[in-house]
């Protein structure tokens, strides 16, 4: 029987078809097994996904169509057999040169070096799954992409094997069953075989130099196959015989030195963006540690600048040690393993230090848990959302938070001269990063806070917005331009800054707020308490493991429920809305105090936080849970 992967056309006049479902991402993944390792969990076929006669959707590919939201997800819809089966084509083509996990999906290669359902003549013997695939993935060859006719098997077959495609393809002897090798070199005399035919049939000129019904052409087509085929044909596919027992690996396995103390490190080392920090503060926390690790730096997108190279002596190529731990999030963790495979991985224990700012893990990232052995978060806002979800170890793992040595946290008035801040204000400060949801860190509320704290008469105070990368169109930041534009008090800075230059510019204000919606640890608003300032802080997130302790002023807030493009993964998600006429009084009770101290002294001294962020400190705890891993590993 012949499989199409076309639409079928309906009849005029006949019912209408039901609108298939939105595919449900979550529970699909659901269907997988869990704690059996990534490997063999992404290896499984999704249930109701196949295309049939061709091959099943499986873990892995599902993986690569929920990252892919912009391009692939809508240009292959899976609630279709068309939509998944050029989806699959599109994975054949292009997919597994861009995702080494792809390439070792060895379940979906065997699956298409079977035979293909063609409606049966003198070629369809030839044909795989495979190229039934590349076929209908290659539109521009002008064959047709459903096989159906003897002349377009021979095309494809001669496409593949006489015509450059298994160059086009950078494809090897594994990709050529034994079957399709026996299929065209069907004759022990290759001057006899079918892929001999195959040529004359599609090379006039062979048909004109070497004429059959002559000796002297048929001796030359023969020396011609012997000395020119090899070199212009896929014939050495067919002719080497590929090991099959004992295969070589495409690639060789890293040296696990899994019974080393160490740990591999795993991150953007030179991404300027939050997450960027966390590995980079993780180096610094092991290295005071005296933990042997090495960094390996993962890209982010081209959208991120990649200048802080202040861990560039500890990045290297190759991982060296028995632990992983990757500072990434969850869903670009496996972007990880999809883009690299397997081999970062495997024999080696993985630990995922994730971040998260909602209230719940987001159900369509539950799988990632197969990509790790335990799950390090945080703060306990992260914790609680990973141990309702997760089948993995969860454990509280705070951050380092360090101050660069280059930062100057001695001369506030120097450092207001050289931003143009004026000198004798009291002035908060909030700063974002436009490349994140900026409802989430909620800018315009601390615009709103300040303007109901201090009326237009008040010129003693001002408030600085630190940003970068902002959307022009986006209509929260128009609205804190306009504040800007009607109030001189309040005071955009819109610049790519270096990380010391921004937090000079903390040192150089009296108070920093955050009135976020969400926050997963807060970086932002330990670092303002490192150098010193009073914080106003939304009493919600990772930042009230540190913010109560320190007598920040925290704003009270109300659980609101998150519309589903309000931001990753909001469906079903709520966070926090913070109450602006406490933020304001709160704005209103610092601004009173400092004026009325000669000198500003902070609640809690500077350098207890030195102690609870310090990286000796963090340092010191990593170091007792890799001990004790070391330690289980060597044991019976």
């Amino acid at each position: 029987m012949a499989v199409s992967c076309r639409r079928t056309r309906r009849k005029p006049n006949s019912q209408k078809p039901a609108m298939p479902q939105p595919i449900k991402i979550a529970e699909l993944f659901a269907n997988l097994p869990s704690q059996v390792g990534a490997e063999y969990a992404y290896s499984q076929p999704i249930g109701g996904m196949e295309v049939p006669g061709i091959s099943a959707i499986y873990g892995l590919h599902l993986a690569i169509w929920q990252l892919r939201d912009q391009d692939l997800q809508k240009d292959f819809p899976l609630d279709t057999i068309d939509g998944r089966c050029r989806f699959l084509a599109w994975c054949v083509l292009h997919g597994r040169h861009e995702y080494a996990a792809l390439s070792q999906l060895t379940p979906f290669w065997k699956t298409l070096s079977q035979p293909a359902s063609v409606p049966y003549s003198e070629w369809s013997g030839g044909i795989s799954r495979f190229l039934q695939l590349v076929i209908h993935g290659r539109s521009d060859l002008g064959i047709d992409s459903e096989l159906k006719s003897s002349d377009a098997q021979r095309d494809a077959l001669y496409w593949f094997f006489g015509s450059g495609g298994w160059q086009d393809l950078a494809v090897s002897e594994q990709h050529v069953p034994g079957w399709q090798r026996r299929f065209l070199l069907d004759q022990p005399d290759l001057l006899q075989s079918r892929f001999a035919r195959l040529l004359l049939e599609k090379r006039p000129d062979l048909q004109a130099i070497f004429r059959q019904d002559t000796v002297a052409g048929v001796a030359g087509f023969r020396g011609w196959l012997a000395e020119n085929a090899p070199r212009e044909t896929g014939l050495p596919l067919l002719q080497k015989i590929p090991l099959q027992a004992w295969p070589e690996q495409t690639a060789q396995p890293f040296q696990n030195c899994n019974e080393s103390f160490g740990v591999n490190l795993i991150g953007y080392a030179f991404g300027e963006l939050g997450i960027g920090e966390d590995v980079r503060m993780a180096a610094h926390a092991c290295n005071a540690a005296g933990i042997p690790f090495c960094v390996i730096d993962f890209a982010p997108g081209s959208n991120v600048r990649q200048q802080d190279r202040s861990i560039e002596q500890w990045v290297t190529d190759t991982p060296r040690y028995g632990i992983n731990i990757v500072c990434l999030t969850a869903v670009e963790h496996l972007r990880l393993f999809l883009t690299c495979g397997a081999e970062l991985f495997r024999g080696r224990y993985t630990i995922g230090y994730w971040p998260w700012e909602l209230h719940n893990w987001p159900a369509n990232w539950e799988h990632c848990f197969n990509l790790i052995d335990e799950a390090w978060a945080s703060s306990r806002h992260i914790e609680q959302a990973m141990q309702r979800a997760s089948q993995v170890p969860v454990n509280w793992m705070p951050m380092a938070v360090r101050l660069p040595d280059e930062v100057d946290t001695t001369t506030a008035l120097r450092q207001r001269a050289r931003f143009g801040l004026p000198q004798d204000k009291t002035l908060f400060v909030f700063s974002f990063d436009g490349n994140s949801f900026i409802s989430r860190k909620n800018p315009l509320g601390v615009v709103e806070a300040f303007l109901r704290a201090f009326t237009s008469a008040d010129q003693q105070v001002g408030l600085v917005i630190k940003c970068m990368r902002p959307d022009p169109k986006n209509s929260i930041w128009r609205q804190i331009q306009s504040a800007a534009q009607n109030d001189s008090r309040i005071i955009i800075i819109d610049a790519m800054l270096e990380k010391s230059d921004v937090l000079e510019l903390y040192r150089a204000c009296d108070c920093f707020v955050s009135l976020h919606r969400a926050e997963g640890f807060g970086r932002g608003i330990a670092e303002a308490l490192l150098l010193g300032l009073e914080v106003i802080a939304t009493d919600y997130g990772g930042n009230t493991d540190f913010c109560r302790a320190a007598g920040a002023l925290l704003v009270p807030f109300r659980l609101q429920a998150l519309e589903p493009d309000d931001y990753i993964e909001a469906g079903g998600q709520f966070w926090a809305e913070p109450d602006v006429g406490a933020a304001a009084q709160a704005m209103i009770d610092v601004a009173n105090r400092l004026s009325s101290e000669i000198e500003y002294l902070p609640l809690v001294p500077v350098q207890l936080f030195n102690e609870i962020f310090s990286t000796a400190a963090i340092g010191a705890v990593y170091r007792r849970r890799i001990a004790d891993l070391i330690e289980l590993k060597r044991q019976p």
